[in-house]
C-alpha cells in the first residue's frame, strides 16, 4: 500500500512543488479569488441539474495503470499520460479532460497529486456529493467536492484576503471551518485500499470567481454540470 503523497505550500501565480508517491516534479500556475471565502452556500443537491452529462451522451476512459474509469462528455475529449515514478515499476497516471476548443478542463491522477497543501485555510464548503464508485476498494469515502478556501493572514495586491476555489476529490465529507489546504496532507487524495491513491482537480483558470455567488453561477452551468458529473462518475473496477 502507498502512502498518500505529501505536498507543500499553494501560493497564487508561483511555482507549486508537485510530490508524487515516490518522485517529485514542479507545476507552475495556482488561482485565487479576490473576496474572503464566504459561508456554505448550498447542499448538495443544490445546483441545477442542467447541462449534467447522462450516460446516452458520454463516453468512456479507462486508465492503463489501474482500475479506474470514469464518463465524460462525448463531444469532449481525454489525454492520457503515464510516467514511471520508482525502480519497482510503479507509475504515476494523469488523464486530462479538454473540450472541443482544446481548453483544459480537468485532470484525474492516479498515485501523485498537483495541489500543494499545508497552508493553514479556513473552508467555506459551496457544495459536495459523495462519490459511489471506489465503494469498499477505498480506504475512506470518496467525496466530490467544491469549496473556497481563506489563507490565514494572505492578502492580494488590492489588500482582500487571498481565496482559492476548487472542484477536486476529498476523502470523507470536507469540513467548513478552518483547517490546511486540500484537506492537509493525508486528506488531499482517495486512497484505494489495492495500493494507489486517486485525485482529481478542475483546471484553475476555471477557478476564477470573484465571489461564491459567481463561483455557484459556474457550478449550475452546463459546464460545471459536467465537470461534477465526472468527478461523480469515478468508479474502481
Amino acid at each position: 500500500m502507498h502512502s498518500a503523497p505529501l505536498r507543500g505550500r499553494r501560493r497564487p501565480a508561483a511555482v507549486h512543488t508537485v510530490v508524487a508517491l515516490f518522485a517529485a516534479g514542479v507545476l507552475v500556475g495556482c488561482s485565487a479569488g479576490p473576496s474572503p471565502a464566504p459561508p456554505s452556500a448550498v447542499s448538495s443537491s443544490g445546483a441545477s441539474p442542467g447541462g449534467a452529462t447522462s450516460q446516452e451522451t458520454a463516453a468512456i476512459h479507462r486508465l492503463t495503470s489501474h482500475p479506474l474509469s470514469f464518463r465524460y462528455p462525448s463531444d469532449w475529449s481525454v489525454a492520457a499520460e503515464v510516467r514511471p515514478i520508482g525502480p519497482g515499476g510503479e507509475v504515476r497516471e494523469t488523464a486530462t479532460v479538454v473540450d472541443r476548443a482544446g481548453r483544459r478542463l480537468l485532470d484525474v491522477f492516479v498515485n501523485w497529486a498537483p495541489q500543494d497543501v499545508g497552508t493553514e485555510v479556513t473552508r467555506a464548503v459551496l457544495d459536495a456529493e459523495p462519490v459511489p464508485g471506489p465503494g469498499s476498494a477505498a480506504v475512506r469515502p470518496g467525496y466530490y467536492a467544491f469549496y473556497a478556501e481563506t489563507e490565514a493572514g494572505a492578502v492580494g495586491p488590492d489588500g482582500a484576503p487571498v481565496v482559492t476555489y476548487s472542484m477536486t476529490l476529498s476523502p470523507g465529507r470536507p469540513l467548513d471551518g478552518p483547517g490546511q489546504r486540500h484537506g492537509g496532507p493525508f486528506d488531499s487524495t482517495v486512497q484505494i485500499a489495492a495500493g494507489y491513491s486517486v485525485g482529481a482537480d478542475a483546471s484553475a483558470d476555471l477557478m476564477t470567481f470573484r465571489d461564491a455567488a459567481e463561483a455557484l453561477r459556474w457550478l449550475g452551468s452546463p459546464e460545471g454540470q459536467r465537470l461534477k458529473a465526472i468527478l461523480t462518475s469515478l468508479t474502481v473496477y
